[in-house]
């Protein structure tokens, strides 16, 4: 039962248009601390309508994994703890110009946000004390 229930969450957020699922993203992440991508030799990316490699990111384990498929078939989720994102992780990106994709479908891309944008909302989400 717990196992359907789960289900039928993960189904509804996925739902979501892409500016609510940004929304899920910042508040699971805040609370759960760490962040998720897909790691196989590597990290996927995606491509931006512009051609630029975009780094697609995840709330949770079960919605990067339902996205390793196709190209990223093999790929594994991997967490990133949120310390390490905005310390680390998000200015290497700003510095190259590497947008990130927040929450990615198995149907459709994610929303997409500048490195800057997402540490700036992290920020504002976390609190006036983070």
């Amino acid at each position: 039962m717990e196992r359907e229930q789960n289900q039928e969450r993960i189904e509804a957020v996925l739902r979501l248009p892409a500016a609510r699922r940004y929304a899920y993203f910042l508040q699971r992440v805040t609370e759960s601390g760490e962040v998720w991508g897909l790691d196989g030799e590597g990290w996927a990316l995606a491509l931006d309508d512009a051609g630029r490699d975009v780094l697609p990111l995840w709330p949770a384990p079960e919605f990067a994994e339902l996205c390793a498929t196709r190209l990223w078939s093999g790929f594994k989720p991997r967490a990133i703890p949120l310390q390490e994102l905005l310390e680390s992780v998000l200015p290497q990106l700003e510095q190259e110009g590497m947008p990130v994709g927040i929450f990615f479908t198995p149907q459709g891309q994610g929303h997409p946000a500048s490195a800057r944008e997402l540490i700036d909302a992290l920020r504002s989400a976390r609190g006036p004390l983070a």
